[in-house]
């Protein structure tokens, strides 16, 4: 007998009537079970999709609303990713620093919605690509100035790319914001060799840069966070 494999649930929330027609003729991918909701739907049934995709001009302030509302639904072990007007990123970006699934602007989101989905269904989180940059200037600004971050630890058991052992520990000192200077002395390497290893994480992960490799490492689930 053949195994058929389920469908991600996926729902997108938008109660904002100047925003709905937007999302009516949204393509979702596939593998993905897509719904658009156009009210305010009750726990339970919302509670049925495995992902969450909520659109609001105000995120921060739809929080701080459903925290005074009683829940029968744990929605902290459910994927839940804003969409937001691309004006309105700036201050959105104060949610995630809450255990939120992700974030991207509504201009990205209707342009690539099926790519959105197919993301959230086979990784932890999604993060608008021109928040990429944003969001690693921000963890190295908190870091410089000495607050309590979180520190993504490398998973080796998560990995699932052909990286060598050096190649892992060269990514943990990128999560750690090291320099190549600073990761040559760490690792007793020349800062060519560095240079040619992360050339070579650049171009196994598909990615364009080190940040893109920092970034797609935490989206992949590679990491585990720690407080330091």
């Amino acid at each position: 007998m053949t195994n058929v494999k389920t469908k991600h649930r996926i729902v997108l929330v938008c109660c904002e009537e100047d925003y709905v027609e937007s999302f009516r003729h949204i393509k979702a991918s596939k593998n993905v079970h897509y719904e658009l909701l156009t009210e305010k739907a009750k726990d339970d049934y919302a509670a049925t999709f495995d992902t969450l995709f909520v659109f609001s001009s105000d995120p921060a302030a739809l929080i701080q609303e459903e925290e005074k509302r009683d829940h029968v639904t744990d929605w902290t072990k459910k994927k839940i990713v804003f969409i937001t007007p691309e004006k309105n990123m700036p201050d959105a970006m104060q949610v995630l620093n809450l255990p939120v699934a992700g974030l991207i602007s509504c201009e990205k989101f209707l342009r690539y919605a099926e790519r959105a989905m197919e993301t959230i269904a086979e990784y932890p989180f999604l993060l608008s690509p021109d928040l990429n940059y944003k969001v690693v200037e921000k963890l190295t600004e908190e870091k410089m100035r000495q607050k309590p971050i979180d520190r993504f630890l490398v998973q080796k058991e998560r990995v699932d790319a052909p990286l060598r052992k050096s190649e892992v520990a060269i990514l943990q000192l990128l999560l750690d914001g090291k320099s190549t200077v600073q990761i040559a002395e760490e690792l007793f390497y020349s800062p060519k060799t560095v240079k040619r290893y992360v050339s070579n994480l650049i171009s196994v992960m598909g990615e364009k840069d080190r940040t893109g490799v920092v970034v797609s490492a935490i989206r992949r689930g590679w990491v585990q966070s720690e407080k330091v």
